[in-house]
């Protein structure tokens, strides 16, 4: 009888590893299908950066001889997972998608890549990024343009946009993602798949260059549920070498398989737009229905004022500051082989108002207080992930959109406003898909929650992703 099964490539990490540990598949068959996916369409989209096919191999092997020695592998035997080319990896190249540190090996993994390893997770590669991680479009001069599963001649979002479309199109079931002002969450919105960017602290990030002052997260992307929870779950808790971390526990997550979808007593804030003039007709739809679903399941929702105070400009200075003083000293030497996109956001910089800096953090405080005021009656606020389905994929962060047929003005300031003000305030944050535009396109509810509540977000993923199962569809390459 004919197996019903999917292909491997399509197979989500709990799956995976549950066959693995059963003996229904060996970690070295699962390894070789996805490699092989990456062969096959990887071509079309350049999601990888580089891809270590004899050091995946070689660590399926080994997890094989554990398995048949009799020993129990972790709960993640045998799953390949990719980790974005800012995040260090022992023994694999990590450049930043930079032509500056090509060549670079690390001797040691991120901690969060170390758990992921010990719980029996494959490292296949390393995916694409902007040069540093600077824009939330995917390209840079050393491995050029990464392109939209769902439509490649459409960008993929960024910074995280090699990582996602991994996800998106069968290249590894997990992705380690970094977020600094929603890089995990916009290109999952415009790729179709999940991602989170948790609690400050929650995963460590140790190599961090500021750690008391971060804002930047790493996170994880998945198509399902069921692997967010047990990425999130293997990657949390304290490590000592990152304050933020330190006395935050280990902590399982899971998700109902139940059917129990209630949402009853939740209660939602809405925000239709953060900064941004317009918004998308059809993403505004798709925003509706979503909301729609979980009134539908006893939530209860209420729209938030246009003139709430989100305090953007300090951001933006903490944020040019930080890159300013780790990275402006490459400008004298290397200038000529950098994104022009960083050399323009490092003078961007240089020139910033010294008081604007020098308040910024202060007024972070004020934004934090703000926002968690808003937690004392509400559970979640929901916003869309962005304004409008992504550019094509050679745009730029400073050139222009149009929403609706009008003129909106630069895509950094009106496609993203959504995300970034919860990296500054350490609350957790998940892109949800909430289905397709007009044109075939993702696109993502924003949904965010109370410190240390992860646990709520993925049980509002799990029951859009039951009454939407957005898991179901796949990109056509």
């Amino acid at each position: 009888m004919p197996s019903t099964k999917a292909p491997i490539w399509q197979q989500s990490a709990t799956e995976i590893a549950k066959s693995v540990t059963n003996r229904e598949l060996t970690a070295y068959e699962v390894t070789e299908a996805v490699l092989a996916r990456i062969a096959e369409v990887d071509n079309k989209i350049n999601a990888y950066a580089c891809v270590d096919a004899p050091g995946a191999l070689a660590a399926a092997k080994e997890l094989d001889a554990t398995i048949a020695d009799g020993k129990m592998p972790g709960p993640l035997a045998g799953v390949p997972f990719s980790v974005k080319d800012l995040v260090i990896t022992k023994g694999v190249e990590t450049a930043f998608g930079s032509h500056i540190f090509a060549g670079n090996i690390p001797d040691v993994d991120a901690e969060a890549v170390a758990r992921l390893r010990r719980a029996g997770a494959i490292l296949v590669g390393k995916s694409n990024t902007p040069e540093f991680g600077i824009k939330a479009l995917t390209n840079n001069p050393r491995h050029g343009y990464t392109r939209n599963p769902w439509k490649t001649d459409r960008s993929p979002g960024g910074s995280s946009g090699g990582a996602t479309c991994a996800v998106a199109a069968g290249m590894g079931p997990i992705a380690v993602t970094t977020d600094g002002a929603g890089s995990s969450r916009i290109p999952a919105a415009v790729c179709g798949v999940l991602g989170l960017k948790p609690t400050l602290g929650r995963i460590p990030n140790e190599t961090a260059i500021e750690l008391f002052s971060s804002f930047v997260n790493l996170g994880i992307s998945s198509r399902t549920t069921d692997d967010l929870a047990l990425g999130l779950t293997v990657m949390c808790g304290e490590y000592e070498l990152d304050p933020w971390s330190i006395k935050i526990p280990q902590e399982e997550f899971k998700v109902s398989d139940n059917g129990d979808m209630s949402m009853k007593g939740l209660k939602v804030l809405t925000f239709r737009k953060m900064g941004n003039r317009l918004l998308d007709n059809d993403v505004e739809a798709l925003f509706n229905a979503q909301l729609d679903r979980l009134r539908e399941q006893g939530a209860t929702i209420d729209d938030g004022s246009d003139d709430f105070d989100w305090d953007k400009l300090p951001q933006m200075a903490a944020m040019r500051s930080y890159q300013h003083a780790r990275l402006s000293h490459y400008l004298d030497e290397h200038r000529d082989i950098m994104d022009p996109i960083l050399v323009d956001a490092l003078e961007e910089g240089a020139k910033q108002n010294l008081l604007d800096v020098q308040s910024a953090p202060a007024k972070r405080s004020d934004l934090f207080r703000r926002v968690q005021s808003l937690f004392s009656t509400y559970d979640v606020i929901a916003t869309p992930t962005v304004s409008a389905p992504p550019p094509y994929y050679d745009h730029t962060q400073n050139d222009p959109i149009y929403i609706n047929n009008e003129l909106a003005g630069p895509l950094r300031a009106n496609w993203y406003g959504y995300t970034g003000t919860f990296n500054h305030t350490g609350h957790p944050a998940i892109n949800i898909p909430m289905g397709f535009t007009s044109d075939g396109l993702p696109s993502g509810l924003h949904v965010v929650g109370r410190w240390f509540d992860e646990q709520r977000l993925l049980d509002i993923a799990n029951t859009l992703s039951k009454l939407a199962p957005w898991h179901n569809e796949w990109p056509t390459l």
